[in-house]
């Protein structure tokens, strides 16, 4: 299905703003979508009895008509106008679960629009917890009939940030209501027959319903048939999935997993940030534990990049095993690796919390693959594994009709949204100035431009700002750029290299930047014989390549170097060729530039 952007920009709403959630409340009222924070996931709302408004939403989603959207209410009496009649099995899970996660699928009244239920003479019902979600609702006093707001087949959206990446022009206004609680979408339960049905797990498990019932005679649905129309979202298509290829790396069977049944214990999932880890601190028996959870990921790892040198990889885990990796000092390994981490190892109710956006943070370091830690219970797990296996692909065919996988779109930060900011800077060299370190200024400029905003690796908590220059060993200082090179560039980046004056490098220069990469060999040789208290942090372009594992070999099998010549008194067309060669290598090079600085894409 076609996207069509229809608002230059869509309102993002504060929590607070009382009277902007009425106005919200009103435009939805009049046909309009609005985007609204629940503790499971934001959901994409619209006027459940508007067929015209229903349309918008799957519009926005880029999403097939065949798939049922949830009622949402702020008050439990509106459901005598959703429904037909409540059966006892439903008024139970109602009294037992409502307002929470979970979605009630009773027979539908014929107030709720045909386009909402995809023709289906059942609608699911669902009152969040989440208190802004609950004073919108309320506000709204109509059925509000709302998927999870993200494009149709990408992870679920657990931020206002996230839902602006894929709807920011879609829909008319997102209310921020900060991070969702659990991460998860709700449970989804048929009460339509004589026992109840699981058509969707969520964070409301098997167990929670048995004991409320006092019976174990809770069913988990099956797989659809072909052409079947689904009753819940999420049961037919290929969903939560990020633009890399998900792969899920098994809990060694034996694991004692937490967080199983955080429902049914305090009815929270644990957000908190984990300790750092100290393996010294570890039993005999839970280093060996921790070593057999590691082992998928290390020798998947391996296996990637001894086929592919140029692979990144992406690891959603736990803290224990970004302590393993940083333990075993696999500088290759690591440097080739980005991590998600979400809590605890073994902790299911973190690893839930954290998946979407976790899948997301690393399709945003675009990285290859993503490999990420499956569960292995009967509660909570069960949900985590419904949403990793989609998102995996292993099982659900790809939506038809749906727009293409692309990578998040880059949304700006607002200026508090950190405590603090970190800055690092890189500095090029070549001789003159004048030419090719010019050249890479300018396009480094461009990738830091087009990546941002950044965060720090070590704290979550902290922006981090880039900055970049360049220099002359031999440079006479105040020159223009080459003339030749300064068209190049401004016709590959549509800016020139008017802001640039040559000058010579210095030690004071070299002090002030964090990384030094030169255009040849021989330069960067020269400043570490010069300086060589800064070797750790001086690299040639080719030698910088070799330290991160990026080799290419000829057809000789011989190592290929990055050779940059000097394009000095050649014609335009070599200049362009050269600029060329050197945004390709600046492209490859980025993501581990970043690394380097100590830096992520956010």
């Amino acid at each position: 299905m076609e996207r069509a952007k229809i608002y230059k920009k869509t309102l993002l709403i504060d929590a607070s703003d009382d009277q902007a959630i009425k106005d919200a409340a009103e435009h939805l009222r009049n046909g309009e979508v609005i985007g609204f924070p629940t503790e499971t996931v934001y959901g994409l709302g619209c006027d459940a009895r508007d067929g015209e408004a229903v349309k918008k939403v799957f519009e926005a989603k880029g999403r097939p008509a065949d798939n049922p959207l949830i009622c949402h209410i702020g008050d439990k009496d509106q459901i005598k106008d959703i429904v037909s009649g409540v059966t006892p099995l439903a008024q139970k899970l109602i009294d037992s679960f409502m307002p929470g996660p979970i979605t009630v699928v009773m027979k539908k009244a014929d107030s709720i629009s045909d386009q909402t239920t995809a023709g289906l003479d059942t609608v699911g019902v669902r009152m969040p917890s989440h208190p802004v979600a609950n004073k919108f609702l309320k506000a709204c006093g109509i059925p509000v009939a709302a998927p999870s707001a993200n494009l149709s087949g990408r992870p679920s959206p657990t931020s206002s940030r996230s839902v602006l990446e894929d709807m920011d022009g879609y829909i008319y206004a997102i209310i921020d209501g900060g991070d969702s609680e659990y991460g998860l979408e709700s449970t989804v339960v048929d009460c339509t027959g004589e026992e109840p049905v699981i058509l969707r797990p969520g964070a409301v498990t098997k167990a929670d319903i048995d004991s409320v019932l006092g019976k174990d005679e809770t069913v988990m649905s099956g797989s659809l048939a072909d052409k079947e129309t689904p009753k819940a979202p999420g049961m037919k298509y290929r969903h939560y999935a990020p633009y890399a290829q998900v792969e899920i790396m098994k809990m060694p069977e034996g694991t004692k997993i937490t967080g199983d049944n955080a429902i049914g214990t305090d009815g929270k999932i644990d957000k908190s940030a984990s300790e750092p880890v100290d393996l010294k601190k570890l039993s005999d028996d839970e280093a060996k534990e921790l070593v057999n959870i590691a082992a998928p990921f290390i020798l998947r790892s391996r296996e990637i990049l001894a086929k592919n040198p140029f692979a990144r990889i992406g690891l959603y885990c736990g803290s224990e095993i970004k302590a393993m990796y940083d333990k075993m000092n696999d500088k290759l390994l690591n440097a080739h690796t980005e991590f998600c981490i979400y809590g605890k190892t073994v902790d299911v109710a973190s690893a839930s919390h954290g998946l979407f956006e976790g899948l997301r943070f690393l399709d945003v370091q675009e990285v290859d693959v993503i490999l990420a830690q499956g569960f292995d219970g009967e509660g909570l797990s069960v949900a985590y594994m419904n949403r990793l296996c989609k998102a995996s692909g292993k099982k659900e065919e790809l939506t038809p009709g749906m727009p293409a996988p692309a990578r998040p779109a880059r949304m700006p930060l607002p200026i508090d949204a950190f405590k603090d900011t970190f800055t690092a800077s890189v500095l090029f060299i070549d001789d003159n100035n004048t030419s090719l370190s010019a050249c890479c200024e300018s396009l480094m400029r461009r990738l830091i431009e087009k990546n941002e905003p950044y965060i720090s690796n070590s704290r979550s908590d902290a922006g981090f700002e880039i900055y970049c220059e360049s220099a002359g060993l031999t440079a006479m200082s105040g020159l223009e750029p080459d003339s030749f090179m300064e068209k190049a560039v401004k016709e590959l980046t549509g800016f020139g290299l008017g802001s640039i004056e040559s000058r010579r490098a210095d030690p004071a220069i070299y002090d002030d930047n964090d990384l030094i990469l030169t255009v040849r060999d021989e330069q960067a040789f020269a400043i570490i014989k010069a300086f060589p208290q800064i070797k750790d942090k001086v690299f040639s372009l080719s030698t910088f390549a070799a330290a991160n594992g990026l080799v290419m070999k000829d057809s000789s099998g011989r190592v290929m170097s990055i050779s940059v010549p000097d394009p000095s008194g050649e014609n335009y067309e070599t200049y362009l060729h050269t600029a060329k060669a050197l945004g390709a290598w600046l492209e490859i090079l980025f993501p581990y530039i970043l690394k380097d600085l100590g830096a992520s894409r956010i």
